[in-house]
């Protein structure tokens, strides 16, 4: 009997007892209660001390990291005056035999090229590559040979050796030396790995904040996101830093409270930029943040004493509908709710109880509509296996009643109608493994005459294979395809082995050939969802109606060789005088 109900005319949200007004005005007084005493407690004491605390760490960060920077920038020009000063007394040859050059982590080439661009001297013995054009980049185009001024490339990829694309900083100088008796001018070229400069710039600033380097005209050196940037995504902190002094400012925009700071190196015109976020929360000192936490931690237990209050009369109905959602989930469908509480568990209540009831409704069909399924799934699977056989037989028989070979008409009718007799089996899908056996012997009967001889069969068995039920057609698809693409073209005489037997407790028939054999490619495909030809779809659906029936551990297994013949073994379950469990 279908459980019926009338529904109320005032809307669940409208009751003074449901959920959601229960629920909605006691979340909305705590939450309040708790935003205005952390809010106003808070605020106003902590955000001065908070940015100042901030300012002071986040200057202390960006200091350092110009100094460290700094640092590097000045090895380098050490590194080149070194150079400058020996090829003053030497020739390039006895300068790099007099002084002994050895490249650090962070150094990644030294080098001297003259006037034309040609290489000089170089302190590694890395190739350069043959097309590379010196007199086009920048860090050589940037000094005059012999100028002895410094200039600071922007980090760009060096592309002097072969398979290298090394992220670097150049420093290029002007320099003179005698060679023979002439004075030659060149420029000396010292590469700094920028990913040292770049971990140092990777320095947390806080919530949101990073450190980007930037020249004095404010075009950017290296940032953090210079891929977002480059794609046309803008740091609008750019043109505040650019304006800025050495120094810390505090911005107020859109997005909230920014802290830029700005300090310029000593030895290159570029400046380090700090920007973070003033949030108030993450940047105050250790008194503070107690104190912030103490207040917390009051106020989270009242809500969470509050919520456990409230809950415990809100929840309770609820909970015992859901362990009796649990015994449904056990597939216990004898399960109904009384329904008890406030309004929307009465109303969950009798929607449960409908549930049930469709549930169980719905499970009978669609078990019914399985089973039909199944059937019709496997009807229309053993239709489509040989179409075309019974037209072929006919034809021959045609053929030999035409040329008067009436003994043989005869033989090849008779063994046609107990093909036909056992393929119906009285409409069961088991049958014997000994008629099984003899189907197969009838259809080789019939396909030796249409082949004139050109192969043998022999049919063994185990004595207990006889006595098990097996899925009906599975061996005739199987010999059939043997037959076509193994040994019913060779030019010598085929041989067909066909063998029923158990092993690990599964029924097994193995049919062998000694036909021209498959390559791996094609074993590969044969059992693909939508085969090319005749043959295969024959094999497929045999393959089909086995895991259809047994399920997918279930099927065929082939082992082929080209040239030496082909193996099918056909893996069933073992039925003992009766059909096997269907697979659910």
């Amino acid at each position: 009997m279908r459980l019926k109900r009338v529904k109320a005319i005032l809307p669940s949200s409208l009751r003074w007892n449901s959920l959601f007004v229960v629920m909605a005005s006691t979340t909305t007084l705590i939450a309040v209660a708790a935003v205005l005493i952390i809010t106003f407690t808070m605020n106003n004491r902590f955000n001065e001390s908070i940015d100042f605390t901030t300012e002071q760490n986040h200057t202390q960060i960006v200091d350092n990291v110009s100094n460290s920077i700094d640092s590097y920038l000045k090895e380098m020009l050490s590194i080149a005056d070194t150079i400058s000063e020996l090829l003053e007394d030497y020739d390039p040859n006895k300068a790099l035999n007099f002084y002994h050059f050895v490249l650090r982590d962070d150094i990644d080439t030294i080098a001297v090229f003259n006037a034309q661009g040609e290489l000089v001297m170089k302190t590694d013995s890395r190739k350069l590559k043959e097309n590379v054009d010196i007199k086009r980049q920048n860090w050589f185009r940037s000094v005059a040979p012999a100028s002895r001024m410094y200039v600071f490339t922007a980090p760009h990829v060096q592309l002097l050796y072969k398979g290298e694309y090394r992220w670097v900083i150049s420093l290029s100088k002007g320099v003179e030396w005698t060679e023979g008796n002439q004075r030659q001018q060149g420029i000396i070229l010292v590469d700094l790995n920028f990913n040292n400069i770049k971990e140092l710039c990777s320095k947390e600033l806080g919530e949101k904040g990073y450190l980007y380097i930037i020249d004095k005209n404010g075009k950017l050196i290296y940032h953090p996101r210079q891929q977002i940037i480059y794609a046309g995504i803008g740091d609008k902190t750019i043109p505040m830093a650019s304006a800025l002094k050495d120094g810390s400012q505090i911005f107020t925009n859109e997005g909230g409270r920014t802290l830029i700071s700005v300090k310029t190196l000593k030895n290159a015109d570029w400046r380090i930029v700090g920007v973070s976020q003033l949030n108030g929360f993450l940047t105050f000192d250790e008194e503070l943040r107690h104190f912030i936490l103490l207040i917390v931690i009051v106020v989270v237990l009242l809500i969470i004493l509050l919520s456990v209050i409230m809950s415990f009369f809100i929840t309770s109905p609820m909970n015992r509908l859901m362990r009796l959602m649990g015994d449904i989930e056990n597939e216990n469908f004898s399960t109904f709710y009384a329904p008890r509480g406030i309004y929307e568990v009465k109303e969950l209540s009798f929607a449960f109880n409908q549930m049930v009831y469709k549930i169980k409704r719905l499970m009978e069909q669609v078990v019914e509509e399985q089973k039909l399924l199944r059937k019709s799934e496997m009807k229309a699977l053993q239709a489509q296996i040989n179409p075309h056989f019974l037209y072929n037989t006919l034809d021959s028989i045609m053929w030999m009643a035409e040329s008067g070979d009436q003994q043989n008409v005869v033989k090849m009718i008779s063994a046609l109608a107990r093909f036909f007799r056992l393929s119906l089996s009285g409409g069961r899908e088991a049958i014997g493994v000994e008629d099984e056996l003899k189907h197969v012997e009838t259809y080789l009967i019939i396909q030796k005459m249409r082949y004139n001889d050109q192969f043998d069969y022999e049919i063994t068995f185990d004595e207990a294979a006889l006595q098990c039920k097996t899925l009906k057609i599975v061996l005739q698809p199987i010999v059939e395809n043997a037959i076509i693409h193994g040994v019913g073209n060779l030019p010598y005489k085929g041989m067909i082995h066909i063998h029923a037997g158990i092993r690990d407790d599964r029924l097994v028939f193995e049919v062998k050939d000694n036909g021209f054999g498959m390559s791996p490619e094609k074993m590969e495909r044969i059992l693909e969802e939508k085969p090319s030809t005749k043959s295969g779809i024959g094999v497929y659906n045999v393959n089909q109606r086995i895991q259809l029936m047994y399920g997918q551990e279930y099927g065929l297994h082939f082992e082929s060789r080209p040239d030496e013949g082909t193996t099918v073994r056909i893996v069933l379950p073992l039925q003992n005088g009766q059909q096997a469990e269907v697979k659910k």
